[in-house]
Parts: structure tokens; sequence; C-alpha cells
């Protein structure tokens, strides 16, 4: 397995750098110096080997044998974490921005996702702007397909705003199995705060049609 420790530290680091930068005033002085540092830390990647994303996922057994075409639930309890891709903005812990989501099996056919999100994240001020739920919707979902053993493309994606998402409080995103239809598969998600359900989603995916990767029922 390719060890991916460096590049964990270089991406908690920067998460940490670009969200002070958006959330910390300091004066212009100091921040043209820690310009020219990240300019002169940005020029050392400089001959360096481009990197692909399909190649890095399939550094990951699990992952690696989900894109072979293999149907590979995770073997995991109620509770315990699951991976779904380290590479992601949702959660990935290699991702320099990550929000920093933790996702683990809720049932046998869910998953959640927690954590608190960010004010780097917002949108309008004081919630979390309705893109970044849309993307964590999605994430959220992949995880649990991944979590079945199945790879599924996102088909269509519905995302009712109820009420604000708040920013740097903890939060949950639930997503479960509602119907599997063939290669069709519909899921629901909501996300809850402190003073409950704030949106509710539902998603269609369809599976890949070289494995056996759902079944009829």
């Amino acid at each position: 397995m390719v060890d991916w420790s460096a590049t964990e530290r270089v991406a908690k680091a920067l998460t940490g750098l670009n969200r002070a930068v958006s959330g910390v005033r300091i004066p212009d002085d100091e921040l043209e110096a820690i310009a020219a540092e990240v300019d002169a830390l940005t020029a050392r990647f400089e001959g360096g080997h481009v990197r692909d994303k399909l190649a890095d996922m399939q550094t990951r057994p699990h992952l690696a044998a989900i894109y072979a075409g293999e149907k590979t639930p995770l073997s995991v309890e109620v509770g315990d974490p699951i991976e779904f891709d380290p590479f992601s903005i949702a959660g990935g812990e290699f991702h320099p921005a990550s929000i920093g989501l933790e996702f683990r099996k809720d049932s046998e056919e869910s998953v959640v996702a927690t954590g608190v999100v960010d004010p780097m994240f917002a949108g309008p001020p004081e919630r979390v702007h309705g893109g970044i739920q849309a993307l964590i919707v999605d994430e959220v979902m992949g995880a649990l397909n991944r979590m079945l053993g199945r790879q599924a493309f996102t088909a269509r994606l519905t995302v009712n705003y109820r009420a604000p998402a708040p920013l740097g409080v903890p939060v949950t995103f639930r997503a479960w199995v509602d119907n599997v239809d063939g290669r069709k598969i519909t899921l629901m998600c909501t996300g809850e705060g402190p003073d409950g359900i704030f949106m509710e989603s539902d998603g269609l995916f369809i599976a890949r049609r070289d494995g056996d990767f759902v079944e009829q029922r």
C-alpha cells in the first residue's frame, strides 16, 4: 500500500491555513509575507509528477476492487468508520480544503456523516452554502453505495432546504436506501443540527453495467 502519511500531514496543514485566511483578519503586511511564503512553497512542486485521481484511488485496496468491477461490501460493524474517498473535499484526509466530516456505518442500509462545518464554507452569513450541502449529500450517498459494495454514478440529486444549515456546530447527515430497481438505486438523506432538520434530499444513482453491483428486490 502507498504511504500517504506525508500527503495527509500537508493536507491537514493547508486545511488549517485555508480556514485561518478565510476566518481571521491580520495586518496586510503580514498577509503579504504569508503570500510570498505560500508562493515559494508552491514553487517547490514544480517538476513533480502530475497526479491522477483514479491511480491514486487504486492504491487503496477496497477502492481498487470496486474499480476492477468487484462487488465488495465493506466488512464493518454499526458505528465503525467508512472510507469513501480519502481524496474528496467532504471528508478526505488527503484533501487540502477538506470539510472534515467523518463517515460511519449507521445500519445495514444507512450511513451517517458527522462533523462541524467551518465558516469558510458559508454562503449567506452564518449559513452553510447550499452548494456545499448538496456536495455533502452526494458524498454521503456515495459512501453508502461504497459501503454496500456498489460503484454507482449520480443521475439526479434533489435537495430541499428547509431551514438554515448552521456553521460551527455539530451537524449530522444521514443517508439510507429507499429503493433498488435493477441498476437504479434511489437514496434518501437528511441534514440535522441542534435545532432540527435543515435539509432533505433524494438521489438517483445508476450502477455500473459491468458488474453485479445491485440486486433486484
